[in-house]
């Protein structure tokens, strides 16, 4: 399993995006073609920009923040529990998406994955 700071993102972009109650997926592309899923569980939040297609420089990551301050208080949830994961525009350098999650999983997508990854998020 990867961690989201063995991506390289400089120059990848979010090509698919399914945003769910508590479940967010985003498939994102390297600058190389290859595909990864990110499937943050325990959702409390999703603050978004049209993402797809935009020019991403890097993945943020912080553990305090007024965003998530507000997140957690009106989800009635413990801020120590979550993190703000951003997506950062290279062009903007502003984040084209935040979720606020307690936890990330990244997947490397085959041929095969991909082809099946829209079941696949309306199965879980």
């Amino acid at each position: 399993m990867m961690i989201i700071s063995d991506l390289n993102v400089s120059d990848g972009q979010i090509t698919e995006l399914y945003v769910y109650s508590s479940l967010v997926k985003v498939v994102l592309e390297d600058w190389k073609g290859e595909k990864y899923s990110l499937a943050f569980k325990g959702v409390v939040g999703v603050e978004c920009y049209s993402p797809e297609g935009v020019e991403l420089c890097q993945i943020s990551v912080l553990t305090e923040s007024e965003k998530i301050s507000k997140v957690c208080a009106i989800a009635e949830a413990e801020e120590n529990e979550f993190k703000e994961y951003s997506f950062i525009s290279a062009w903007t350098d502003l984040p084209v998406l935040s979720v606020f999650s307690g936890h990330v999983e990244i997947n490397r997508l085959n041929q095969d994955s991909q082809i099946h990854l829209h079941e696949y998020v309306h199965k879980n």
